[in-house]
């Protein structure tokens, strides 16, 4: 569904290179890659294109969701694990989308400020789906009417990726910094979930890439009992949806594990300001 990062990698490839490379220089670093999934053959070739000569070496990846997530990176391009609780860092690492690389390019050698973004308007609920480069700021409604307006049988309206994304109430919220795409589903996309007890089949134990225990995890979150999901590495959760996506009980795990997430930050805070 989204496509602005593509979109990005094919017509600026020159410029998220040579943002790349100013970041490298910030960190002190000499050795760069530019992860790419294989499915995306036209970015791939010009962004080994763009990065000839440069020592920066671009890497063709298997499609697999959620590869493009950091620390899936970290582990398919440099082998490496980043600890429970821990972050890139702390396997020498740092991860950056392209946006931000090109945005960089932008201030240094432009002087501009991030004040604009590509985004994706996409799916079946708009006419002409199409990336645009759109302020921030900038309302749902004007990237809609842009797409060609709304189609008929709206049935929901999502800031982000079918996967990762957040329902919206309203066309009025705005594009963020991190607003990738929007997603308008049409009604007979949506099915109305009902939620059942858990049948302990392991659907979710089998596709999570944190290789978490989200059945667990869930019925301690809905229980409120935060102590327990935390000791299960909830934390560690990156809310791909997979477990959602696969469970046969329709159980709102990511819902729940964001709900958790909260709790324990919060009473983490509480203990910090005694």
């Amino acid at each position: 569904y989204l496509t602005a990062d593509h979109r990005l990698m094919v017509e600026e490839p020159d410029a998220i290179i040579e943002g790349l490379q100013l970041l490298m220089k910030v960190l002190a670093v000499d050795k760069g890659y530019v992860g790419i999934e294989d499915n995306k053959p036209e970015a791939v070739t010009a962004m080994m294109r763009a990065a000839s000569g440069t020592g920066i070496e671009v890497l063709s990846l298997h499609v697999k969701y959620p590869q493009g997530a950091e620390k899936q990176l970290i582990k398919a391009i440099l082998n490496r694990e980043v600890p429970s609780g821990g972050l890139p860092m702390d396997v020498g690492a740092v991860v950056q989308n392209v946006g931000t690389a090109f945005a960089v390019y932008e201030a240094v050698r432009y002087g501009r400020p991030l004040v604009e973004r590509i985004t994706t308007i996409t799916g079946r609920g708009v006419n002409n789906p199409k990336n645009v480069k759109v302020r921030i700021g900038t309302p749902t409604a004007d990237l809609i009417e842009a797409a060609g307006g709304f189609t008929e049988g709206i049935g929901k309206l999502i800031m982000g990726g079918p996967m990762m994304g957040m329902g919206q109430y309203s066309t009025e919220v705005p594009v963020v910094k991190g607003t990738s795409g929007i997603l308008v589903m049409k009604r007979e996309e949506v099915r109305q979930r009902e939620s059942h007890p858990c049948i302990r089949c392991g659907r979710c134990l089998s596709v999570c890439p944190m290789m978490l225990e989200p059945a667990s995890m869930g019925i301690f979150a809905e229980r409120d009992m935060f102590e327990e999901t935390e000791e299960l590495f909830v934390m560690d959760c990156i809310e791909c949806g997979c477990c959602s996506f696969s469970c046969p009980s329709d159980r709102p795990l990511v819902h729940l594990f964001r709900y958790a997430k909260a709790a324990i930050i919060k009473a983490r805070q509480a203990e910090k300001d005694k």
